[in-house]
């Protein structure tokens, strides 16, 4: 601690609105207390005789519980502090137990800065910082704080540029952007456009999901509600008018639209920017949310391209990260939907450490076997079981399953590939959709090899590297290469070539 006391080493609280972050906060650990209210009733019933009204002791209980979260909420604001001194972060909080906790600059993964709409109200923003230890580590949480103060922090924390300093004047959650930018234009900075938007929201998965929840859900509700009552008597003659192929027609307008507005509320306005030693990404409308992440944290980049990228010629990229102890958050997006021909120029601008592969290895024809028998055997026994099963034309459908098996292992097969390209790593793999996984030697956790009887006789092999990334690290797989080059990749990523 600094012998020379300023104004960075006095202790500061939070916003009073923090009390409400700490009333859910309570209210969460106090859940498994919500049983014992009607012992509780009951007990005092018991007590006191039947003379004491029920409602009026429910009522009772139920209020002073209330006093009670709200009590505790404010002593927990109370006794919450933290100070920024010499890159140190220093917290002091808990109600029962007092934890003090100091957390480095060095050790400080990632930085994220969130607005929402309460927040935005009254012109603050959440400040979460997470290490590079995961769960066993302490993260920080600052729930209330204005945009200048979260600027300041993430100055004092080496998160941010010397000269963002000239820009701690905003005061309003609004304009975080502006309070944390500095007045020149960045070099490497990429928005997501509305057009763009349009085209994330038919091109994500969300939209086949959203199409697939709309048909079961409407199917139920018509079969459970609507089927025996005077309103289907009236919805059927205007809907048969359109026939099945208005109704999917329909239904398909309905999941984008769906698909649409999710991608707008949590995507528009993407923005990533390279600042230095940082990353900056933005997105959100209703809850404006900014990630700040080293580039050492990176571990992997994951491309993919499912088919409808493939019609736009566009290609979705997303970071696996490092330290996360959420493994929601083990990913994250770098560019949700960009042009795959601009992909190595984006690249190159934003991650210089990673490159795109300039040629393929296939796993070679000797795979083709391994990849495509035993799905299409397993969807084959299947199809048996439902032609013996299943009534009417759906014995015959089944038979459908084992090509689709077919089709989709022969494309696994396909798309099966490996690059080894100065201290990189590259994995291609997928069916319908390709996935490109580039991976620096130097963040393998770890590898190993396995070979079964039948890949024995065929000179095959499986190659699993793994990297740090959430409680459980992220896995990648080249399936049924050639044993001989899962060999030489072993020697490689082991040091011995």
């Amino acid at each position: 601690m600094s012998s020379n006391p300023g104004p960075l080493t006095i202790n500061r609280r939070l916003h009073p609105v923090s009390i409400l972050y700490f009333l859910i906060h309570s209210g969460k650990e106090l859940a498994g207390l919500l049983p014992l209210i009607p012992f509780c009733i009951f007990l005092i019933h018991r007590v006191f005789g039947k003379e004491i009204d029920r409602i009026v002791l429910t009522v009772c209980v139920i209020a002073a519980a209330a006093i009670m979260l709200i009590v505790f909420a404010w002593l927990r604001w109370r006794r919450f502090v933290y100070r920024v001194e010499d890159g140190v972060l220093y917290m002091e909080q808990g109600l029962w137990v007092r934890r003090k906790i100091w957390i480095t600059k060095e050790r400080i993964q990632s930085l994220d800065i969130t607005v929402s709409l309460y927040d935005r109200m009254f012109g603050l923003v959440r400040l979460e910082m997470e290490t590079s230890g995961g769960k066993e580590e302490p993260e920080a949480v600052l729930s209330s704080i204005s945009a200048a103060e979260a600027a300041r922090i993430q100055r004092e924390i080496g998160m941010a540029d010397p000269e963002e300093a000239k820009s701690e004047t905003s005061s309003s959650g609004d304009s975080l952007v502006q309070a944390e930018r500095p007045n020149t234009a960045p070099l490497n900075s990429m928005r997501l456009s509305l057009g763009q938007t349009l085209i994330l929201s038919t091109t994500s998965g969300k939209f086949a999901i959203l199409w697939m929840v709309i048909v079961g859900g409407g199917l139920k509700l018509w079969d459970e509600w609507v089927r025996d009552t005077p309103i289907w008597d009236q919805l059927s003659p205007r809907l048969m008018v359109l026939g099945i192929p208005g109704l999917i027609v329909i239904l398909v307008v309905l999941s984008w639209l769906l698909a649409f507005a999710g991608a707008f509320l949590l995507e528009f306005g993407f923005r990533v920017e390279a600042e230095g030693r940082t990353l900056t990404i933005e997105r959100g409308i209703l809850e404006r949310k900014r990630t700040v992440i080293k580039p050492h944290r990176i571990q992997a980049i994951r491309i993919t391209q499912n088919p409808l990228h493939k019609l736009f010629r566009r290609a979705s990229v997303r970071m696996v990260i490092a330290g996360s102890s959420d493994e929601e958050k083990k990913a994250v997006d770098l560019f949700p939907l960009v042009r795959y021909d601009e992909l190595p120029m984006r690249m190159a601008a934003f991650l210089p450490g990673f490159r795109l592969p300039q040629t393929w290895n296939p796993v070679g024809r000797k795979s083709y076997r391994s990849y495509t028998v035993l799905p299409v055997l397993i969807c084959i026994l299947l199809a048996a079981a439902a032609w013996l099963l299943a009534p009417g034309i759906w014995r015959w459908l089944a038979w459908v399953l084992p090509l689709f098996a077919w089709g989709a292992s022969s494309l696994e097969y396909r798309k099966a590939a490996w690059s080894r390209e100065e201290n990189q790593l590259h994995i291609r793999y997928g069916s319908f959709s390709e996935k490109t996984v580039l991976i620096p030697i130097s963040k393998v956790q770890w590898h190993k090899t396995s070979q079964t009887p039948f890949q024995a006789g065929k000179e095959l092999a499986t190659l699993k590297v793994a990297v740090a990334s959430g409680k459980s690290g992220d896995k990648i797989s080249l399936r049924h290469a050639s044993a001989s080059d899962v060999d030489m990749l072993t020697d490689w990523l082991s040091g011995k070539q």
